[in-house]
């Protein structure tokens, strides 16, 4: 009996010894192999790997409480694998270091739905470790945890969104991860920057110095975008290989040194900068887990700043690279996504226009009013002033060649959506434009700028299904066009229905139509013209070709920062730009960039059937060209925006990872295909 309460005191003695131990550190990177299950992409549901992509590791550590880094920023491009870095910082700190809480910034209200949803939810419901500290959501004592706030013991973990003042203010936090932080609005509803907002929330923290700034996004417009002003701003590492041949250390940068065929099959592969040694493709995977961050701009005060892109990614072969690249020569919307999402680099803007003479002498005899043999979509776009309407109507082909097929301006009053010059517009969209096969076609879409009389085009677009009322808006990250809100229509203190409202990001567009109208065609001398090409008839005027360059890409300082801008040339007007730029956005829309060749193909077997299949991409000389061209050894650009293509490559492909058939084809169309126009 002794001897048994002697093992008892003894086992008891051990028990609470061990409870009096401080725990054993665990690095953030070696809690996340033990305990994160990958919530989704190839590896989901498998346990996270850091020797898939070593080069997480060290910037997931820099989030522990025992790094001295207070801040971070990461410049990298899409699966790259640091969304699940996020998340490994997000699940060691509830489990191990809790104390202060965490601030998880997103962009926009969707974005911060997905990541809930798709990545944070899955992730603690599949970690034990998580689903045992995270309270759940169903306790009715109001301290479990909500869609929007997860609690834990010791802390609480906040999620946001960066356009959202509340959000932003109402909130104390040790640790700070702004996702996606080039995204954020520049200013927040005249209240400044987002970005100030969020490091003001560990501003409690800044004394004992155990604050964190978690800074991760992909890039966008050079000289507007944030992260990579943070990575200038910090030490600039980049991951470094060793040379199978001479063991000198290099990254694997965009640039001279990687080579690949123009046409697959693409043999990519990367010259060691060293000693000349040709790293081959399945090399590259085995170099990367063995390589090492290495900082290129090291100074005292500067904190780490990460660039991380495809070519290093063991998710993305090279081969796809040189894939992408070659599919986006003809397309400034997908070669602003290869810099961005594939070369994780900001990508830049030609702000200068074309000299409006140069496009005036360069016009072309066709007749106004007709659509072209190769014009397979048709849109139009209307800009409201107070005394009249202008429009343009525009055809594209599917290299994206377009042709101005009319414009004019509407004389008229423009309060009324029955009467006026709205009477007008009612015309041009339901006429009938002669084609050059003897049929005719209606406009596909029309958009109808809504900043100025704005019920009044609600109005006038809710009772054609056709007409999209469009509102342009500021900034480098919105998309052409993007998901529409309903507005009540409103005209007297009478309500009339409602009509949806399309925004359009109007700054990348601007920058995409200088590029295309730089391009050069046969006018300069060349075979052809190439993918892209905007074509003008002689009937257009000076007027038009002033409005269509009047804008130009200026430094716009505010609040201390400059950033890059849209700005109008004096007092010119810039109606027909307006116009262009929604008739861009409808064309994407609808698909221009997105369709299939084999959509292409059946919309010109209705539309085009006297168009060879050979020639719906490329005029004649260019598909020839294009048959008989053989592989050849292609060096690409430094990281830089390129001059325009030349004009013989050969046109873009759609590129394989991108939606197909979500556009125009995948609409209700109601006979687009055939025939019941």
């Amino acid at each position: 009996m002794l001897r048994f309460k002697h093992a008892a005191l003894a086992l008891y003695a051990r028990e609470v010894a061990a409870l009096a131990r401080p725990p054993r550190k665990v690095l953030p990177a070696e809690w996340a192999a033990q305990n994160l299950i990958v919530p989704d992409g190839p590896r989901a549901n498998t346990l996270w790997d850091p020797t898939l992509t070593p080069y997480v590791v060290e910037p997931l550590n820099n989030s522990g409480p025992d790094s001295p880094v207070n801040k971070e920023a990461i410049k990298k491009s899409a699966q790259t694998g640091f969304t699940v870095m996020a998340i490994a910082v997000v699940g060691s700190s509830i489990d191990t270091d809790p104390a202060g809480g965490i601030l998880l910034v997103q962009p926009t209200d969707g974005a911060l739905a997905d990541f809930i949803a798709d990545k944070l939810n899955p992730a603690i419901e599949q970690s034990k470790a998580l689903k045992a500290r995270v309270k759940p959501q169903v306790s009715r004592s109001g301290e479990g945890s909500t869609t929007y706030l997860k609690r834990y013991p010791g802390g609480s973990m906040a999620l946001a969104i960066a356009n959202s003042t509340a959000d932003l203010r109402s909130k104390t936090k040790r640790k700070i991860i702004k996702d996606e932080a080039s995204e954020y609005p520049a200013d927040l509803d005249g209240q400044g920057s987002p970005h100030a907002m969020i490091e003001a929330r560990y501003e409690s923290f800044l004394a004992t110095g155990d604050w964190k700034e978690i800074n991760i996004s992909t890039p966008t417009v050079k000289g507007a975008c944030y992260i990579d002003e943070q990575f200038n701003a910090g030490d600039q590492r980049y991951w470094h290989v060793k040379c199978p041949q001479c063991d000198e250390k290099f990254a694997f940068r965009w640039g001279p040194n990687f080579k690949f065929n123009e046409q697959f099959p693409y043999a990519a592969h990367y010259i060691a900068p060293c000693c000349g040694y040709p790293v081959q493709a399945h090399e590259k995977n085995d170099l990367v887990r063995k390589g090492e961050w290495i900082a290129t701009a090291p100074a005292p005060g500067k904190f780490p700043s990460y660039h991380i892109d495809a070519m290093s990614s063991p998710f993305v072969p090279w081969d796809k690279i040189a894939e992408r690249w070659i599919a986006a020569q003809s397309d400034p919307g997908k070669l602003k996504a290869f810099y961005n999402l594939t070369l994780g680099e900001a990508y830049e803007m030609k702000g200068d226009a074309p000299d409006h003479v140069r496009l005036l002498e360069r016009r072309e005899d066709y007749v106004r009013g007709r659509i072209p043999p190769r014009g397979l979509m048709l849109t139009a776009a209307a800009d409201v002033q107070m005394r009249g309407i202008y429009v343009e109507v525009v055809a594209w082909a599917p290299n994206r060649e377009s042709w101005v097929v009319f414009t004019d301006v509407l004389e008229g009053d423009t309060t009324d959506a029955n009467a006026g010059a709205f009477l007008k517009l009612a015309e041009i969209y339901d006429r009938e434009w002669p084609d050059a096969f003897g049929g005719k076609r209606r406009v596909d879409g029309f958009a109808v700028d809504s900043g100025f009389r704005s019920h009044v085009v609600y109005h006038w677009c809710a009772s054609r299904h056709l007409a999209y009322a469009v509102d342009g808006r500021d900034g480098w990250h919105l998309p052409a066009i993007g998901t529409p809100s309903v507005k009540d229509i409103d005209l007297d203190g009478r309500k009339l229905g409602f009509a949806k409202l399309w925004p359009v990001g109007t700054w990348s567009l601007k920058g995409h139509w200088y590029e295309d109208l730089r391009r050069e065609g046969k006018a300069a001398g060349h075979e052809v013209d190439p993918p892209g090409y905007c074509h003008f008839g002689k009937w257009l005027d000076e007027i038009y070709f002033k409005q269509v360059t009047a804008e130009y890409l200026a430094d716009i300082k505010s609040r201390g920062r400059v950033s890059k801008g849209w700005r109008l040339r004096g007092n010119q007007d810039n109606h027909f730009l307006d116009c262009r730029i929604y008739n861009m956005a409808i064309a994407d829309h609808l698909g221009l960039s997105r369709m299939t060749a084999d959509e292409w193909k059946i919309l010109a077997r209705d539309r085009a059937p006297a168009i060879k299949q050979g020639d719906l991409f490329a005029p004649p000389p260019l598909a020839v060209q294009v048959a008989s061209s053989s592989p050849a050894s292609a060096t690409p650009a430094p990281v830089e925006a390129p001059a325009d293509p030349p004009p013989a490559d050969p046109p873009a492909a759609i590129a394989p990872d991108e939606p197909q058939g979500s556009g125009w084809l995948g609409r209700d169309t109601s006979g687009w295909l055939g025939g019941g126009w």
